[in-house]
């Protein structure tokens, strides 16, 4: 089973790295360094967005990536009400934990 903790992480760094243009994963690392203090592997960053990918919540342009519209609609769900970083990772984690996301794509 997938670490719902790390791909909300790697979500959320993906959401506010790709705000202005497309990310690639050196822009995520670093943004999630920021929010995590810590820098996620490669491992880490692979099994995370293949897993958004496969759930409609990501999407990758080239080399880059972004949130698809699902993907922002779920961000903005986790967004609401708190501007807190720390909030709303806890928020995403618990949305990537539901039947929905467990379950199908």
């Amino acid at each position: 089973m997938e670490d719902k903790r790390t791909i909300s992480w790697i979500f959320l760094a993906t959401a506010l790295a790709s705000q202005l243009k497309p990310a690639d994963f050196n822009g995520i690392s670093m943004v999630a360094d920021g929010i995590n203090h810590a820098v996620p592997n490669h491992k880490e960053l692979q099994t995370s967005i293949s897993w958004l990918e496969s759930k409609g919540l990501m999407a990758k342009q080239g080399k880059k990536y972004v949130l698809t519209p699902k993907g922002k609609l779920e961000y903005e769900k986790a967004t609401d009400k708190s501007g807190i970083v720390m909030e709303i990772w806890e928020k995403l984690e618990n949305i990537f934990k539901t039947r929905q996301y467990y379950c199908s794509k």
